[in-house]
């Protein structure tokens, strides 16, 4: 009797392969759960950590206030020194020696200002990238909502929790460039008075207001005898003294509205 043949097949793999490949495909993601991801995550600017505002911005503008502060201690030092002129007798040396300690002070602010230029210019670099990455993110912010407007004019489903998100974002960007846009503008603001000071300083700390006062009386005092020359007269009469003493302007009207309160001899 013939012995039986027996064929064994050889057993498939690409079934299982099949099934093993299949079982590690993640599942399918819907566009709206892709987008609601994706709008989730809070914009760069929003996220990022201030601290470079903090150590930048703020220390530029706490250096101009700084700066500013000083100017004004100088035009106070002003203030309080013509007062005492004019309710005492100061030698013309003990003047110029005040006056150029003032001086010396002006000095020092202007070669403060050259470092404070550079603090100021990098805090505005910074918040200008800051504005332009902001600005991209409410366009695109933008753009998304408008796009989720249109399917639902068209009759296509959106999610309204990410239209609401996308609403709440815009919002908060648009105050946020704003803001932005604002420290911007200061800043231009104190570099251009900080550029400008060396020409600037002695106008923006001397004390002018007793001066002004003093020359009106003058004026009243001698207008019947100069008439409309009494300006003239005066002028003429503050630039000699101005001149012969080397004193400011200011300090020769004190000093020659004294001599006019002084009795005939």
């Amino acid at each position: 009797m013939p012995k039986k043949i027996v064929i064994k097949f050889k057993e498939e793999k690409m079934a299982k392969d099949v099934v093993e490949e299949t079982s590690q495909v993640e599942p399918e993601v819907s566009t709206a759960e892709i987008e609601t991801k994706i709008q989730a995550k809070p914009p760069e600017s929003i996220a990022a950590p201030k601290d470079l505002e903090a150590s930048i911005v703020k220390e530029a503008f706490e250096g101009y206030d700084a700066l500013m502060a000083k100017l004004q201690e100088i035009k106070i030092r002003e203030q309080i020194f013509q007062k005492m002129l004019l309710e005492q007798d100061i030698s013309i040396a003990t003047i110029k020696e005040i006056l150029s300690r003032w001086n010396a002070m002006r000095e020092q602010v202007i070669g403060e200002s050259a470092s404070l230029i550079e603090k100021i210019n990098a805090a505005k670099s910074k918040l200008e990238t800051e504005f332009s990455n902001i600005e991209t993110d409410l366009y695109i912010s933008v753009v998304e909502l408008d796009t989720l407007k249109y399917k639902e004019s068209s009759n296509i489903p959106v999610p309204q929790e990410l239209k609401a998100g996308l609403e709440t974002k815009i919002t908060i960007l648009r105050q946020e460039l704003s803001e932005k846009k604002k420290k911007i503008k200061e800043l231009e603001e104190m570099v251009k008075t900080v550029t400008e000071l060396p020409k600037k300083i002695h106008s923006l700390t001397t004390y002018t207001e007793l001066a002004d006062k003093l020359y009106e009386e003058l004026k009243e005092k001698h207008g019947a005898k100069f008439g409309p020359r009494v300006d003239e007269s005066l002028q003429k009469n503050i630039e000699n003294i101005m001149q012969s003493l080397g004193i400011p302007r200011e300090y020769a009207i004190i000093l020659i509205w004294k001599e006019a309160q002084a009795p005939a001899s």
